[in-house]
């Protein structure tokens, strides 16, 4: 479907080195990084360099972008890629369900 994104999150651990406790080693964790992540079979919107983290409002750290080898009934270009959005940080608690 054109201009429709597939989302999907990613969580990366937060975590301090391992801690020795009565002769075992424990890994503390503080919360996650949450990651959204928007997938495109088939877009003609691509996002600009003031979309990226960095510039004001930017909200995305990373995008990658293939061109199809079709052109839209109207004559753009299309293309098939992934958008990755800034992490946010959630505490451990929260992804409890």
């Amino acid at each position: 479907m054109l201009n429709k994104a597939y989302e999907t999150e990613s969580f990366t651990l937060r975590s301090s080195g391992p801690v020795p406790v009565d002769g075992r080693f424990i890994v503390q964790t503080f919360g996650v990084d949450k990651v959204k992540i928007n997938t495109y079979e088939a877009t003609t919107r691509l996002l600009k360099s003031d979309d990226m983290a960095g510039q004001p409002g930017g909200e995305y750290t990373s995008a990658s972008y293939q061109r199809l080898p079709y052109l839209t009934t109207w004559g753009e270009q299309v293309f098939g890629g992934t958008e990755i959005e800034k992490p946010i940080f959630e505490d451990d608690h929260e992804l409890e369900r």
